[in-house]
């Protein structure tokens, strides 16, 4: 049995999750939400309070941006990526930015552009940001820090086949919203939005002088469909501070929405907004054509004796930690970089490049070069 501590840090506020994995069991052992003043402190807490002293921690990364690269796939791995760095780095040049400051990772999923294409996902992260992330759990066991918007998919069980690979959004409403796309169980776009949580809570806390009030007057709050607008208001005078955040926030995702090509499945929603009461509601109104849900992670039962609501309300911590106790997890990882899982989401998903024992190599090998590298530099082969 493996186990892992995830905690998502944001300004103000603390999620974090113990999760354990014994074969395909998954259990959340201990979890919760800290509003902090010192993070030091509030995070030795944590790690006293759930026992996981010898237990590797996973974080979120934080201050990260994306970018995506297309690359023809026939290259060789060295040169494809030479390629996506190249690309990088004219993007830095053009900005005025050292692309020596930042850490860069990258997984590969297929074009949508071209079939004898692969797009590079590519996320960066200023160099100091991480040392100062790394600093901060210095005297604990860290295992991981990645992207929350990469690792929110590790609560779903999505397959993907030839016919059916039904694309989904993630919109994780946490300090800053983060809409992740799936094509069947890869993903394959994430886009930030600059609204979150941290507009709304600041509000709030101005007002009551406590940032976990803040929080609980937002779990506490309801937003009525539009048959109850005129009474909202009124029965929560905070919804003032709530509503226009909101707004904002599904008014760029129903644009997001209407310029995916590919209709859109499910949109699933998760994060420190999703605590308010009817919000996949609010979210239904807007976007009409599309089913809209919480996200429940796979392995919680509508049986549990804990609310799944409470679950639900750590999704991102619990996201972190499956980076590190599922093997499948999408693993793209800042504190050290794991090569043979740049292309994991490829080679589980139905995208371009066909199963070991399906491959056909008949032919030049000159045309399989690019494929054969790959695979072969990752141990696969």
């Amino acid at each position: 049995m493996s186990s892992c501590l995830g905690i998502y840090i944001e300004d103000n506020l603390i999620k974090y999750a113990k999760v354990s994995k014994n074969n395909d069991l998954v259990k959340v052992e201990s979890f919760g939400i800290k509003a902090y003043d010192s993070l030091d402190a509030t995070l030795k807490q944590i790690v006293d309070e759930t026992y996981s002293y010898k237990t590797p921690v996973s974080i979120n990364l934080t201050d990260e941006r994306y970018n995506y690269f297309d690359v023809f796939s026939s290259l060789n791995k060295k040169d494809i990526e030479g390629i996506v760095k190249t690309n990088f780095e004219n993007l830095c040049y053009d900005e005025g930015v050292n692309k020596d400051s930042f850490e860069q990772r990258f997984i590969y999923t297929s074009s949508p552009e071209s079939k004898e294409k692969i797009r590079a996902i590519h996320v960066s992260a200023p160099k100091i940001t991480v040392a100062k992330q790394k600093n901060q759990l210095a005297e604990f066991k860290l295992a991981n820090i990645s992207p929350v918007s990469m690792a929110i998919t590790n609560l779903l069980k999505l397959k993907a086949s030839s016919t059916n690979r039904e694309i989904s959004l993630i919109v994780n409403l946490e300090e800053e919203t983060t809409v992740t796309t799936l094509s069947g169980n890869v993903v394959t776009d994430v886009k930030k939005i600059p609204y979150g949580s941290t507009e709304i809570l600041n509000k709030i806390s101005g007002k009551e002088h406590s940032y976990a009030k803040a929080y609980e007057i937002c779990k506490n709050a309801t937003i009525y469909t539009n048959e109850g607008k005129d009474l909202q208001y009124e029965e929560n005078e905070y919804l003032e501070d709530i509503m226009p955040t909101l707004y904002n926030i599904v008014t760029e995702v129903r644009k997001i929405t209407e310029d995916t090509m590919e209709e859109i499945g499910k949109i699933y929603i998760t994060g420190t907004l999703s605590v308010i009461n009817n919000i996949d509601i609010y979210f239904q109104e807007y976007l009409k054509n599309t089913k809209c849900e919480l996200l429940k992670p796979y392995f919680v039962s509508n049986n549990s004796k804990i609310n799944i609501k409470d679950y639900i309300e750590v999704n991102s911590a619990t996201a972190l930690a499956l980076q590190v106790v599922d093997s499948k997890a999408n693993r793209i990882n800042f504190l050290k970089e794991n090569a043979s899982q740049r292309l994991a989401t490829l080679l589980q998903s139905d995208v371009n490049v066909p199963k070991l024992n399906e491959i056909d190599l008949s032919g030049s090998l000159e045309k399989h070069s690019g494929l054969l590298s790959i695979l072969s530099s990752t141990g696969i082969l």
